[in-house]
């Protein structure tokens, strides 16, 4: 006896309606990615926690919508982009070592809906004002024990 399994027709909708929200999401990211490659940098202030190697998990654990990225342009430049893919909104954070002002100098350029880069900063303010804990940092140590 041979029995044909039919998929109820509200698992095939809701698979429809997932696969339209992944692919809606990618191209939301891409559309994000190209505004912000071409968007006009602007003199930043200077936030020091975006250069801190747990930044991801820190903007993670505060800002859980948002996603981090980083990447070294050239030997002194790195680039961060937050992506808030489903809020439309992004920023890019080029953080450059001035050799002769002996400093970080960031620039920014923010797309989309505006008070991305307001969130930020206020995130890595908190997070400097908490005494700056690594999320993580507490499990990683006690795996080592």
């Amino acid at each position: 006896m041979t029995a044909t399994l039919i998929p109820p027709r509200t698992s095939l909708s809701g698979l429809v309606t997932a696969l339209a929200r992944v692919t809606r999401r990618r191209d939301h990211r891409a559309g994000l990615l190209a505004e912000l490659e071409t968007a006009r940098l602007v003199p930043a202030v200077v936030v020091p926690g975006i250069q801190h190697q747990a930044a991801e998990a820190i903007v993670r654990v505060g800002l859980p919508a948002v996603e981090h990225r980083r990447r070294m342009v050239q030997r002194r430049i790195d680039e961060h982009l937050f992506l808030d893919v489903d809020g439309r909104a992004g920023v890019r954070v080029l953080a450059c070592w001035d050799e002769q002002a002996h400093r970080v100098r960031m620039h920014v350029a923010e797309t989309g809906e505006p008070g991305l880069w307001d969130r930020i900063v206020v995130r890595f303010t908190e997070w400097e004002r908490d005494g700056r804990p690594v999320p993580g940092a507490d499990e990683a140590r006690g795996a080592g024990s």
